[in-house]
């Protein structure tokens, strides 16, 4: 207990105390604390810094939770309730979406929607206008590609909702004469409110918290958000720490009231149950010829989410410059971007590094919370609520914020991880702390305590049994966790781009700078 709680704090406590303290106190040059002041909140206040960027992540974050949610809910109605064909297509996009980087998602929609784009060129050429008719670089455009990314992790959620919904209500409201759609809209969706407000608000802290498409699509428009401002401040020469620090604690505020309204939400759902042990069979809506259109939205889905921006990032790997897709394009046709790229020791480093920080951040943060769980769920130890606390408290840090605090502390800690690659594996490991927790604590609850005494009875030490049996039972929770947080921290930017040094890239870095850079090809 004392040993994971150390751990676990010492991961922990550190960026909370900076981010705090770097917003209530000034700083030397050296890095000494000089004195205590609010300077840096009246400053956000009395000159209005704080009210545009606020307002612009309000609306980014409700406007791509809203879209995101009909998206996603609209496709996870058709493949978990009707008879759609094709209905496995909705899981193969949402599962692969998973496993790109949203920074390489953000570039192939920037390359469709831009001005030199194609689907510019189209609207252009088809409505007569001379002048690009989107503009992609704008707040409406951050909502778009924002609640594309989010709609698989929507879909997901809500899949698991819909299947467990007993199809008796509904048939009950056929008998009574009501339609298919009067029967979806005042029973069907009216059962799915907790479902649908729960991911609404998850979908909203998460993007409050966005860093990627503020940056790549934000900023270029001059819309700045929350998160493009700490880093900003944090950019400038010298860096405005305690304006950052400010921004931080006001994003941290937000963060925590909206949390806490969603863990009230999710836990006050009992009068919309519906699973009950009266004979619940789930069964699915027969659409008639409209499933064939249904089907045709799956493929749409498809197309728009993974075909349209691999084919786009393709394209322009194969060109020594960006042009808009065309017959011309083939003839400029070259392998140099590929050449380039294998000899560039950067790209080869951050590939080297991003695997690395993905194996060793995915085992750390496993088994921390694997003991971490097993205090929680098997031992009755006075303190384990403060060991509950911490391994939650990192959900309270953006990314961008979590960079931040991490970057403050160690920069002036005699502790030499600054430059290297354990700073960002520190940083990894305290942010994905709550992933795990879920994980390994919901394995361990379906584990009766039975199996270990059994073992223990038959002189089996505490390591043994870990070993022998509750690994073993464990694995596809344990696995689970693992794959997923190391996908998280192989295509990680927020904290990266705060913490990398020259001498440790890593992949999402080295895009974020080629694009920057206009190295599009490469």
């Amino acid at each position: 207990m004392i040993g994971v709680s150390v751990i676990t704090a010492y991961l922990v406590l550190p960026p909370l105390y900076s981010v705090i303290q770097t917003s209530l106190f000034t700083t030397k040059l050296t890095g000494e604390i000089d004195q205590f002041t609010f300077q840096y909140y009246r400053n956000l206040i009395s000159e209005l810094r704080v009210l545009g960027p606020f307002l612009n992540t309000f609306y980014f974050s409700i406007g791509s939770a809203l879209l995101a949610t009909v998206i996603g809910g609209t496709i996870a109605w058709l493949v978990t309730r009707t008879d759609t064909p094709l209905r496995g297509l909705g899981y193969f996009t949402a599962f692969a979406s998973f496993g790109t980087p949203f920074i390489l998602y953000t570039i192939g929609w920037l390359l469709l929607l831009g001005k030199a784009g194609p689907v510019n060129s189209w609207l252009k050429t088809l409505l007569g206008q001379a002048l690009p008719v989107i503009n992609v670089y704008s707040l409406w455009g951050m909502i778009f590609i924002e609640s594309l990314l989010w709609s698989p992790f929507v879909f997901l959620m809500l899949a698991a909702a819909f299947r467990s919904m007993d199809p008796s209500l509904e048939e009950a409201s056929a008998v009574c004469g009501a339609r298919v759609w009067q029967t979806m809209r005042r029973v069907s969706l009216r059962l799915m409110l907790p479902a649908f407000f729960s991911v609404l608000l998850l979908i909203f802290i998460r993007s409050f918290e966005s860093f990627e498409i503020p940056a790549l699509v934000g900023l270029p428009g001059d819309v700045r958000v929350l998160t493009t401002s700490i880093y900003i401040d944090a950019q400038r020469l010298p860096p405005q720490y305690g304006s950052a620090g400010a921004f931080s604690v006001l994003l941290m505020l937000v963060v925590a009231g909206m949390l806490y309204l969603y863990f009230r939400v999710t836990r006050e759902g009992d009068r919309f149950q519906t699973v009950t042990g009266k004979g619940y069979r789930p069964t699915l809506i027969r659409l008639g010829r409209w499933r064939y259109l249904a089907a045709l939205c799956l493929i749409v889905y498809a197309v728009v989410l993974l075909v349209l921006p691999f084919l786009i990032i393709l394209w322009a790997s194969f060109l020594p410059f960006y042009m808009q897709p065309s017959l011309e394009g083939f003839d400029r046709f070259t392998l140099k971007n590929y050449v380039a790229a294998l000899h560039f020791p950067k790209i080869t480093d951050s590939i080297k590094n991003s695997i690395l920080l993905g194996l060793g951040s995915a085992s750390a943060v496993m088994v921390l919370t694997l003991l971490a769980s097993w205090l929680l769920v098997r031992t009755k130890m006075r303190g384990r609520w403060l060991l509950d606390l911490m391994t939650t408290l990192p959900l309270l840090f953006p990314g961008i914020v979590m960079g931040l605090a991490i970057l403050r502390f160690y920069l002036f800690v005699p502790i030499p991880v600054y430059g290297t690659l354990w700073i960002l594996l520190i940083a990894f490991v305290t942010r994905y702390i709550p992933y795990g927790i879920r994980y390994t604590h919901s394995g361990l609850l379906q584990l009766h305590k039975e199996l270990e005494e059994a073992a223990y009875t038959s002189g089996a030490s505490w390591s043994s049994c870990m070993r022998r049996i509750i690994l073993p039972l464990m694995t596809p929770s344990f696995l689970g966790g693992w794959v997923f947080i190391f996908l998280l921290s192989a295509k990680e930017l927020s904290m990266s781009v705060l913490l990398v040094s020259p001498q440790t890239p890593v992949v999402s870095v080295a895009i974020f700078e080629l694009w920057e850079n206009a190295q599009v090809g490469e």
